[in-house]
């Protein structure tokens, strides 16, 4: 089990948020027309999801929860309140889309309450979770027991949904139609499940220089093949293959994380000096599920105004801009008595 707090955990949290801040921004303010710029911004920005789920993975799946009072405290401490939280979020959001979005269906509320629509982009990740936090003790106790047959598992899988995927993506689904090249929610879940399986390995990973070279390696060629496949389609056709189930993405994404785990000795080093740099870091940690639920809706409110347009420089600006106040918004909100820490996940 995980005890200690290393500091490259807290770093790649904070490093994840604003990828995904900077991924919605780049959504939102580079999609007339769709360019060559807004492509890269995409591919860099999807890397904050993967982010999350190998830390979530190296912490809650090197558990042993075969023994009952670490069952309880898993159940009640990180599955339950991810439970009330996605419930809570759906609920808000729902009636935030109907009453201040002004989206006026009784059908289109009823249908985001009741899970059969994302009334906010950002909330397909967090209604996942309950179900992903349901399977980590499954796959914890499958990956003590049977270490070998779970690692074959996903590594076959993920090879043969990444090369479906990508024959999909250079073919335009004509040699491997949509519902065999695994784009759709249930290769979602399992690339998702996979980064969790690898993000328990990552200590042994980044301590092993073959694995580490092979991997780097691998996160070269997917990017080639990345450029390659940008230069066979439009812009607009090749945004619609960067999502998480795509070789581009989780073997970069792989890739990073275990480059900011190496870094941990040299972060330790220098961050370590100044306590309150060090603290300001761990809290900011802290607040990165509560500025994902929120960063949508401040977002939303700033480009009303239209003082946003597309560009890299407007791009960069909006995205600091959104997380800076995003991160003010939860940090004061949490400092209110008794607030119920479920609501961001807050310890």
């Amino acid at each position: 089990m995980i005890k200690k707090r290393y500091l490259w955990i807290d770093i790649a949290r904070l490093f994840a948020i604003l990828c995904v801040v900077f991924n919605h921004v780049n959504e939102n303010l580079n999609q007339s027309p769709i360019t060559k710029t807004t492509v890269i911004l995409q591919l860099i920005g999807r890397m904050g999801v993967p982010l999350f789920l190998m830390i979530s993975g190296y912490l809650m799946l090197n558990r042993d929860y075969t023994v009952q009072d670490k069952m309880d405290k898993f159940v009640h401490h990180n599955m339950l309140p991810m439970v009330y939280s996605t419930i809570l979020w759906t609920f808000l959001f729902s009636l935030y889309t109907y009453f201040i979005l002004n989206n006026k269906s009784i059908a289109l509320l009823l249908q985001n309450i009741t899970f059969q629509n994302r009334p906010m982009p950002q909330m397909w990740y967090i209604q996942l979770l309950p179900v992903i936090y349901v399977l980590v003790p499954i796959l914890s106790i499958a990956k003590k027991y049977f270490t070998q047959y779970l690692g074959s598992i996903f590594i076959v899988g993920a090879s043969l949904l990444g090369i479906g995927t990508l024959t999909a993506s250079f073919t335009q689904n004509k040699l491997v139609p949509f519902q065999w090249n695994m784009s759709g929610s249930w290769g979602l879940v399992f690339i998702m499940l996979a980064l969790l399986i690898f993000g328990s390995y990552l200590n042994d990973i980044v301590k092993s220089k073959k694995t580490f070279i092979l991997l780097g390696v691998g996160a070269i060629i997917s990017f080639v093949l990345f450029v390659i496949n940008t230069k066979q389609l439009s812009p607009a056709g090749m945004m619609s293959t960067i999502w998480y189930t795509q070789i581009w993405i989780f073997i970069p994404g792989s890739f990073l994380i275990l480059v900011i785990e190496k870094l941990d000795p040299y972060f330790e080093g220098f961050i370590s000096k100044s306590k309150s740099l060090q603290n300001s870091i761990i809290k900011l940690s802290s607040l990165t599920y509560g500025v994902y639920i929120v960063h949508y809706v401040f977002l939303n409110f700033i480009l009303k105004f239209n003082i946003f347009h597309s560009g890299l420089l407007n791009t960069i600006i909006l995205a600091l801009f959104v997380l800076i106040v995003s991160f003010v918004c939860v940090w004061a909100i949490t400092k209110i008595p008794k607030f119920p820490s479920f609501v961001f996940l807050t310890k």
